[in-house]
């Protein structure tokens, strides 16, 4: 066993760490107080452990939590991590959106078991980290106890990871920040030529600039399964001629993006037989399993699915999906196989894939979804989506806010939005302001929308089109992590958009600030605007001026905004 010391930025707070198993630890000197790194060596397995306190902390931020913000136990914190789920940083977080202690590893670490919890016994965090696949041998330990807001500690971390990456990063298409069209909600498995061109259409009226086509393509099979996967060839029923439906959509001005699952193969799959001896076991009863990617011929098979649409078809990316299925705990010896483990095998593949990809065309699109947000993922996707939340505004925020907090300079996507037909307009706002701070993509009937929905929608997609630069690359500042984030900042070079949820009280500094009303009550409270004149102008959910004054506000100043609109405040 191995010790070494933490030390807060004061010096006046100390904890004593341990490293067990064949490796060892060396402090790297930085300079800065509160921040420490360590570069650890491994033979095999190895396991860092410490306690901190941190009495003033309500949450834990981690990359997967879902809608639980709690501050888990010891015993009830631990996470899996793995190249293709999660990742390896967590910070505790205060009421004041002040982080307490931010733990990360570097990027090269492509499993391990991460726990931050309450240890009992002594009223403080208990760190237990546990490093079991590494690329190259070593890696880095990050622990950063300086008081800063906490999406500032997580930027440092992206930030990190992004020097250790350095150009094996992927470049992200411009494309890849406007809005899409998505086929799941609005067809699920009931796609066709026909009704993709529609969507293709509408969509571009809208000012959407990619149609991607999910599940459905592949399959005759419309039960929401899987047992046919692992072809992946169209269905000659409802995509006879797939090239030339690729060239109409181009036509249309839309890319095209299509929907694979790799993972993924089915027992009704033209493949199964070939393939069946090389899986990591079933996954969906007894009709769909996962393919190993430590065979090469695993990955030679999925090679070439997933480079025939680009090559043979004309599509523009690919949206990858269940990757995440290939981050298994009972998995079984792989006889034959070139890789130490499924990590190493799926990160091969994708690395292949990708290469090929660009070769054929170097703006490529590929999409991700949570909860792989692995850094280590940055090397292959250029975008990626919010974890499936149909009709939930709120969820979408959540999830949405919590990829661009770890996402470095990868595009986020929102989960597609859809709604009732029958829903108010502000409803429909909703859905677009519960994704403001990502891409949007869209997944209903356009052209069949009503009139007063159309206004909405138009309204939103060219907000968010207007002010991209700011909500998509502007400094991201959520409030309150552990109430699901009551209010969100993004604070660009010129203006500032605050989108308020559940605390009506915006604080204003910057020249221009817009305040969108994401809560449910016509009136919010802005605090910092007195001191001279101010410039006001509000809007409904449908983009419709309903009043323009210049006040002199004093203290404490409310403003009438309906649910669902925007307030510009500008100071002179």
């Amino acid at each position: 066993m191995t010790t070494f010391e933490i030390r807060s930025p004061d010096g006046r707070t100390t904890r004593t760490g341990t490293l067990t198993g064949p490796g060892a630890i060396t402090p790297r000197p930085l300079g800065t107080p509160g921040l420490q790194s360590y570069d650890v060596t491994a033979g095999d397995a190895v396991t860092l452990r410490w306690t901190w306190p941190a009495e003033d902390a309500v949450t834990l931020w981690r990359p997967t939590q879902d809608s639980r913000r709690n501050l888990p136990t010891d015993w009830g914190s631990h996470r899996d991590i793995r190249s293709v789920r999660s990742a390896p940083v967590a910070t505790l977080v205060d009421a004041q959106d002040r982080a307490i202690v931010t733990v990360s590893l570097s990027s090269n670490v492509r499993g391990c078991d991460f726990a931050v919890g309450v240890n009992e016994e002594t009223a403080e965090q208990l760190v237990e980290l546990t490093v079991t696949d590494v690329e190259g041998g070593s890696f880095t330990l990050r622990i950063d106890t300086r008081t800063q807001h906490f999406a500032d500690a997580l930027r440092a971390v992206t930030a990190e990871w992004t020097a250790e990456l350095g150009d094996r990063i992927a470049p992200v298409p411009d494309i890849a920040r406007t809005a899409m069209y998505s086929t799941w909600y609005s067809d699920h498995q009931h796609v066709s030529s026909e009704s993709i061109e529609r969507h293709a259409r509408a969509g571009a009226a809208y000012g959407c600039t990619a149609v991607i086509v999910d599940d459905g393509w592949q399959t005759d099979d419309t039960r929401r399964g899987y047992a046919y996967c692992g072809d992946w060839e169209p269905t000659s029923q409802t995509f006879p001629d797939m090239a030339e439906h690729v060239r109409r959509v181009h036509e249309l001005g839309q890319r095209y993006v299509l929907w694979l699952a790799p993972p993924l193969i089915g027992v009704h799959s033209k493949a199964w037989d070939r393939l069946k001896d090389r899986t990591l076991g079933f996954a969906d009863g007894e009709v769909t399993a996962v393919l190993d990617p430590r065979y090469p011929e695993v990955r030679e098979h999925l090679l070439e699915c997933c480079i025939r649409p680009v090559r043979d078809w004309g599509v523009d990316g690919l949206k990858l999906d269940f990757i995440d299925s290939w981050a298994r705990d009972d998995v079984p010896p792989a006889p034959g196989g070139d890789c130490d483990s499924v990590d190493e095998g799926v990160e091969k593949f994708l690395q292949a894939v990708t290469d090929e990809l660009r070769r054929l065309r170097a703006d490529v699109l590929i999409e991700f979804r949570q909860d792989y947000v692995n850094p280590r993922l940055w090397q292959f996707g250029t975008f990626l989506r919010a974890g499936d939340c149909a009709l939930d505004p709120v969820e979408n925020r959540v999830r949405t806010v919590d990829c661009r907090l770890l996402a470095g300079d990868r595009a986020v996507h929102s989960d597609m939005l859809l709604w009732h037909p029958s829903a108010s307009a502000e409803n429909v706002a909703h859905q677009f302001i519960g994704a403001l701070f990502s891409t949007p993509q869209v997944s209903m009937e356009l052209d069949a929308l009503s009139p007063e929905h159309e206004q909405v929608v138009r309204h939103w997609l060219g907000f968010m089109r207007e002010y991209a630069d700011v909500l998509l690359r502007g400094v991201l500042l959520p409030s309150r992590a552990d109430a699901r984030y009551t209010q969100v900042r993004a604070v660009g070079a010129s203006e500032t958009i605050v989108a308020v949820f559940a605390n009506p009280v915006v604080r204003v500094s910057d020249s221009c600030t817009l305040v969108v009303n994401g809560g449910a009550d016509g009136r919010i409270y802005v605090e910092g605007a007195d001191g001279g004149p101010v410039e006001l102008v509000v809007s409904d959910c449908a983009g419709v001026e309903v009043s323009r004054s210049t006040v002199t506000p004093a203290g404490l100043w409310a403003v009438d905004v309906p649910v669902g609109g925007v307030a510009r405040i500008v100071r002179n």
